[in-house]
């Protein structure tokens, strides 16, 4: 029995790295893994439903980074309490840095850092992130564009890395036909015919939402009738609705807010518009779209090409083409056998190498392999 522990300081949203740690932590073999987590402030709203699957779960307590010593010490009882034998984290500064401690003073046998983006480490971060990189006894990156990332800034040998592709549910997921597409359009308040471009994600700035405005605006210009569904909320909100303002886009553009579930909303698009500008390092929501039969129009960035095929599932283009990222999505909108055909292979491609049970399967053998090393 090998027991593993996630270290986070709380679980309080549904973003990918949180939905793939809590696959993972809900779904190892229970005859072969005993798997807890420990949350250095609170479990949240998203940590507590691990309770519910069995998964015991530990509150330290922590409030502010000020309680740094306090907090390492909490985290260092409790493991010596309650041992594992695998600790894994991911570039949470505070949870790296309590778990390269725990590692440096033995308190736990092995410890793996989790990269689950392509962002560089700033203020204390630049002291705190090498010491972590550097005590894990293994790395998890999410691809090779994303372990190529990481390479030009430390030394990370080929026996330590383990690439292992973000997977979720899609069992759910199925291409709708048209009549049913139609009535569920309907009673989303959307039109039931014609084309329709979406996206469900949430705001953040590097996801660059004004840019799929502007996008969407030149669709718009080159003749096409099409309408765009821009799903979900959060904090570049102001600059999105002032981007449908500044291109007169209100009467193209919906905006729902934040939905309970993407997998709801992209059988009802014909295809998945993402043009972030960085840091994407492995986004979920576009797994969703290709499972749901949807050709992927995106930026090249991060690890979306390692996701989307381009010229057979999709098409990619940098951060800077919008112009010919809005004639991939022209090209698809006068071409509905391209789109199926597409959207099919990337359906294929989903069930393939993006499925949950795969995802699991692979951090199983990481998490044997590397409880097996002395």
């Amino acid at each position: 029995m090998i027991r593993v522990a996630y270290l986070a300081s709380m679980m309080d949203n549904r973003g990918g790295a949180e939905r793939v740690n809590f696959q993972v932590l809900t779904r190892l073999d229970r005859a072969q893994f005993q798997p807890s987590a420990i949350f250095a402030k609170r479990a949240g709203e998203f940590g507590r439903q691990l309770c519910e699957h069995g998964v015991p779960v530990y509150e330290l307590g922590g409030k502010t980074r000020t309680q740094f010593l306090s907090l390492l010490q909490a985290t260092l009882q409790h493991l010596r309490k309650s041992p594992v034998d695998i600790l894994f984290t991911g570039e949470d500064r505070i949870c790296m840095t309590l778990a390269a401690l725990a590692k440096r003073l033995r308190v736990v046998p092995h410890y793996i850092l989790c990269f689950h983006n392509t962002r560089l480490p700033w203020g204390i971060g630049k002291i705190v992130h090498p010491l972590s990189v550097y005590s894990a006894d293994a790395y998890m990156l999410l691809s090779q564009r994303n372990l190529q990332f990481w390479r030009r800034r430390y030394s990370m040998p080929d026996s330590k890395v383990y690439i292992i592709p973000n997977g979720i549910p899609l069992d759910d997921i199925t291409p709708l036909p048209p009549y049913a597409r139609a009535q569920r359009r309907r009673t989303y308040g959307l039109e039931p015919e014609g084309f329709l471009v979406g996206l469900v994600t949430f705001f953040k700035e590097f996801k660059n939402l004004p840019g799929f405005v502007e996008v969407a605006r030149r669709v718009i210009d080159s003749g096409v009738s099409a309408r765009f569904v821009l799903a979900g909320d959060g904090p570049d909100r102001p600059r999105v609705e002032a981007a449908i303002d500044r291109l007169q886009m209100r009467s193209y553009i919906v905006l729902p807010g934040a939905v309970p579930n993407a997998r709801d909303w992209y059988p009802l698009f014909d295809v998945a518009l993402m043009t972030s500008s960085s840091s994407e390092a492995f986004p979920l929501t576009l797994i969703e779209a290709m499972a749901a039969g949807l050709p992927v129009v995106a930026t090249d960035v991060a690890g979306i090409p390692d996701i989307v095929a381009h010229g057979e599932t999709g098409f990619l283009a940098s951060p800077t083409e919008l112009d010919k990222l809005a004639q991939y999505v022209v090209q698809l909108a006068r071409d509905p056998e391209l789109r199926q055909r597409m959207g099919s292979a990337g359906r294929q491609r989903a069930l393939a190498e993006f499925d949950v049970k795969v995802m699991v399967e692979r951090y199983a053998q990481m998490f044997k392999e590397v409880a097996g090393r002395m």
